[in-house]
């Protein structure tokens, strides 16, 4: 009787292959779910997909963040009103914003703002950013992941 088995060399790239094809798998049904989520949640929120807010850069110096957005909307102004349109960490605590508020951005148009928290700036601290501009008849949403320099 021939006892032949699949060598462990074999076997083993195999079990990665596999591991590899489930992880690939998982990442483009997680992709596609996480778009329809968010296309949801818009249009439960009420956010048009007319209107567009784009973050064009963040950055900071220890002290202030400097934050360009970009009206990416065909033909609509967007403005922010007042501290409450710039979130950190779902908190509105900013000492001071500058250009001050309230800031007309007309569409395809970059604005950059100067923020400062109340709090001190720590190195290597994540944040969560929500940018909120509004327009006559809707609002536009941007966020981004931020870690400290």
């Amino acid at each position: 009787m021939n006892k032949k088995a699949v060598s462990p060399v074999v076997a083993t790239m195999l079990l990665v292959a596999i591991a590899v094809a489930s992880v690939s798998s998982y990442w483009v049904w997680f992709r596609g779910f996480q778009t329809q989520i968010q296309k949801e949640v818009e249009q439960q929120a009420g956010v048009s997909t007319s209107l567009r807010l784009n973050i064009v850069s963040i950055t900071d110096d220890g002290t202030y963040y400097y934050v360009t957005l970009k009206n990416s909307s065909s033909s609509e102004t967007l403005e922010f009103r007042s501290i409450q349109d710039f979130i950190i960490d779902g908190q509105n605590n900013w000492e001071s914003i500058q250009p001050s508020l309230p800031r007309n951005v007309n569409a395809g148009s970059n604005i950059t703002f100067v923020l400062k928290r109340s709090t001190n700036h720590r190195s290597g601290a994540s944040h969560s950013f929500v940018f909120i501009g509004h327009s006559s008849r809707d609002q536009a949403v941007a966020t981004i992941s931020y870690t400290d320099s």
